[in-house]
């Protein structure tokens, strides 16, 4: 089933959905079509795996610059400091993981808080039921108050005005009423004798009969549209990705620099703790002071 339903009359949609307003749908044809189209909830994303969230927080600037620098560290010997670094990355990942896992259990705590409910009408009574378990077909009892369960087409209304601006941008709610409009192209902000999933009823009432659940809503393919999406970086992402750049900078500027102070003394480029025997004189320690190679003094700066 599908096609324009605000060009159809009201009766022609009841027609192909196979409901009587007065009656509703019966518990067996609920329950096939609960089986069939799932329940009426928007598609959520698959979670990653903890292993994998843990690598994307060695995604940034900061903690692929400490990789580096702790490589770095190992390569000139310098075991103790290339495992505080590594365990500086760890330290920094685990954290992260910490706040968004905070981050998500307030969200699911807060969507547990908000689950909709709808008032129907089912085998000849009206009853209140979770909203996720509407299907197509149903008969919804909307009010002042009430938050549109899922897209329908209004088959009575009286003095009924729903408040899309969420999926429209208007700012004033639309005025909605049973008629039929034209068999053409008509956007979602237009069709007057529609109501839209997850928009709140300003005024009035209306009975409508459910024509799209979950996915198969206007919502649903915004929501569709926007996971197809790339997640873009936050302002605070963003500033600290810079000052990260700028410090690997000032960092190989330091490098550069302590490599041509250190030749310009005589310093060995593989010294770094402790300087070569021919140094060992007090004379040539006076002349040679113990500056350690380039590569230490990058590492120290980062």
């Amino acid at each position: 089933m599908g096609g324009r339903w605000y060009a159809q009359p009201p009766d022609a949609v009841t027609t192909a959905f196979g409901v009587d307003p007065a009656a509703g749908l019966t518990a067996g044809r609920v329950a096939e079509r609960l089986g069939a189209d799932g329940p009426n909830a928007l598609p959520e994303e698959k979670p990653k795996p903890a292993w994998l969230r843990f690598l994307d927080e060695y995604r940034t600037y900061m903690q692929i610059i400490l990789i580096v620098a702790a490589v770095v560290s190992l390569v000139v010997g310098e075991w103790g400091t290339a495992i505080m670094l590594v365990l500086l990355t760890i330290v920094n990942a685990v954290v992260g993981l910490r706040q968004q896992g905070k981050a998500e259990s307030a969200m699911n705590a807060l969507k547990s808080m908000m689950k909709a409910s709808a008032r129907v009408r089912r085998d000849g009574a009206e009853s209140q039921i979770p909203a996720e378990r509407l299907v197509a077909g149903d008969i919804v009892l909307i009010a002042a108050g009430d938050q549109v369960p899922a897209d329908g087409r209004i088959i009575a209304a009286r003095a009924l005005q729903i408040d899309e601006s969420a999926l429209t941008g208007e700012s004033t709610p639309a005025a909605k009423d049973a008629g039929t409009l034209p068999d053409a192209e008509v956007g979602p902000g237009d069709q007057t004798n529609m109501a839209f999933m997850n928009t709140p009823v300003t005024h009035g009432s209306g009975t409508m009969i459910v024509t799209g659940t979950g996915a198969r809503t206007e919502l649903g393919k915004i929501s569709g549209l926007l996971a197809g999406t790339a997640m873009e970086k936050s302002p605070l992402t963003k500033e600290l990705n810079r000052l990260t750049l700028w410090i690997a900078s000032a960092a190989g500027f330091t490098m550069i620099v302590m490599f041509v102070l250190g030749r310009q003394r005589g310093e060995a480029w593989m010294y770094c703790s402790s300087p070569p025997s021919r140094w060992r004189s007090r004379r040539s320690r006076r002349r040679y002071p113990r500056f350690p190679r380039p590569s230490c003094r990058s590492v120290a700066s980062i």
